[in-house]
């Protein structure tokens, strides 16, 4: 369920691609500082687009910092990376949301895998869970839910994509400050969309494989493309709105590009590449509460 927020590259100026891989780099090595080489595996385009929106949100408010340094990833020649104070934020929530994924895969399908990382992020996670108690217990708590509303086949789409949008929402809400409103509403209605996405995506393995899936009844439907199509353009309208509603200056290029990439390929019909090897085939649904 991770690597759907992505900038569109070929939309992004020389410059602007290289002020975004800065932040990505920054967002990796504040991850490495404070979890250690174990926890960069938990970097993502996701949570790099909330790095960029908290560090253009809260700018000037926090200590900054920029540099090139080699690391292991690019070990010859040194790359530009720039962190703030909500760098670290995201850095703790990378983990967190890495650990407690892998929890639910172990104990949803047992995969060794998933044991293993969550065991090599124990210990982070619970440094992470001691400075942001409030965010890692959403989490905890809306992916137990969700996995209540999954053992139980629901097909109730606002409840179980609602359910993501919550965990989504706290995670937004960096200070619960006077924006916290306008984060929690663009963390809501993202976490919908990504939840949807991922399910969408997924839909045709989960059907060979026989696994839930809580589009499964509704892609029976004639109309299903149509609806989903309306359900993405709408949540992507909502966090588009209350976007505009932040005084982001800085970076507000990488945050609008990353969120017009979604709505040109959603509206063209288009196959587009979300991260992580996934693609999707822009798609519509029905018996959705689309407020």
């Amino acid at each position: 369920m991770f690597g759907y927020v992505i900038p569109d590259r070929a939309a992004l100026s020389p410059e602007a691609q290289s002020r975004y891989r800065s932040a990505y780099c920054g967002l990796c090595r504040r991850i490495d500082a404070l979890h250690g080489l174990r926890g960069r595996f938990s970097l993502s385009y996701d949570l790099t687009f909330l790095n960029i929106l908290l560090c253009s949100l809260y700018e000037g408010e926090t200590p900054a910092d920029s540099g090139i340094n080699r690391c292991p990833i690019h070990p010859v020649h040194g790359v530009l990376w720039r962190s703030a104070g909500p760098t670290d934020y995201c850095a703790d929530l990378s983990v967190a949301l890495h650990y407690y994924n892998a929890q639910d895969k172990w104990q949803d399908d047992r995969n060794l895998l998933a044991l293993g990382y969550s065991a090599l992020l124990d210990n982070s996670t619970a440094e992470a869970a001691l400075r942001w108690p409030r965010q890692c217990n959403a989490i905890r708590s809306c992916l137990a839910k969700l996995a209540e509303y999954e053992a139980a086949g629901s097909t109730d789409l606002d409840a179980v994509s609602g359910c993501f949008g919550t965990l989504m929402a706290e995670l937004f809400d960096y200070r619960q400050d006077r924006w916290a409103p306008e984060l929690r509403s663009i963390g809501f209605h993202l976490g919908k969309f990504i939840y949807l996405l991922d399910a969408y995506d997924d839909l045709p393995r989960d059907k060979r494989r026989g696994a839930y899936n809580p589009l499964r009844e509704l892609s029976t439907h004639p109309d299903y493309e149509e609806e989903m199509l309306d359900i993405f353009e709408l949540l992507l309208a909502r966090c588009a709105q209350n976007f505009e509603r932040l005084p982001c200056v800085e970076d507000a290029d990488l945050l609008r590009n990353s969120r017009e990439g979604f709505e040109t390929a959603v509206r063209q019909g288009e196959r587009i590449a979300v991260g992580a090897g996934k693609t999707v085939d822009k798609s519509r649904q029905a018996g959705y509460n689309k407020a």
